[in-house]
């Protein structure tokens, strides 16, 4: 579920966006809790306590503007992407400091807000954890970690499977417990000293097995 808050002072307009927001999720087929404030102080006080995945932020607001909220959220380190939406277009390169990741103009909402929102979905939401390898015969080769089934290795060699078949590695770069490393944030696990498999594949474990899907 993605959790999204939306910060603007005039109500009205506020609910609207937040409809247009939870239609545009919906084509990308992507599940939201959307959160409206006309107070930023609220906005900061829940987003602390549970942190927004994405916000968007109107500029201009009375004793908190977006582009102050904005250097709050990111002095605490919150990793929340931000899409300023603002009639105010001069205030764009103003925001840049604040690495937001789109800039939406009210008046052009029609046309910016589906561009944003479905980048948004394919750039950060859906990007892929691409790896290097190295082959053993010493070609290096990208995969989507997420495709890798498991690692096997078999005598002195190590080998890995994907649903386009099995690739052996270079055996000089490699250990199973290298690969441990690299792979335990894609969320790999070593269930023998032999094999190191993709949790999203593991479909049952048992006392002395454990099922694929």
């Amino acid at each position: 579920m993605l959790r999204i808050a939306i910060c603007d002072d005039e109500i009205a307009y506020a609910e609207k966006l937040e409809l247009i927001v939870d239609a545009l999720f919906k084509e990308q087929k992507t599940e939201t809790e959307i959160f409206v404030y006309n107070d930023p102080k609220l906005l900061t006080r829940d987003h602390f306590h549970n942190e927004f995945r994405l916000i968007f932020l109107d500029i201009d607001m009375p004793e908190i503007s977006g582009i102050k909220l904005a250097s709050m959220l990111r002095a605490s380190k919150s990793k929340a992407s931000l899409i300023f939406v603002s009639s105010h277009s001069h205030f764009v390169f103003e925001t840049f400091r604040y690495s937001p990741f789109r800039f939406v103009r009210k008046d052009w909402l029609d046309k910016e807000l589906p561009e944003a929102i479905q980048a948004f979905c394919s750039e950060v939401l859906n990007k892929k954890p691409m790896v290097r390898l190295i082959l053993d015969d010493k070609k290096i080769i990208t995969e989507n970690a997420e495709e890798i089934i498991y690692f096997f290795s078999l005598r002195h060699d190590i080998y890995y499977l994907t649903p386009n078949g099995t690739k052996m590695l270079y055996t000089r770069e490699y250990t199973m417990e290298k690969l441990e490393k690299m792979f335990l944030q894609h969320g790999f696990l070593r269930i023998h000293k032999t094999y190191l498999v993709n949790y999203r594949y593991i479909y049952q474990i048992g006392r002395f097995s454990v099922s694929l899907i």
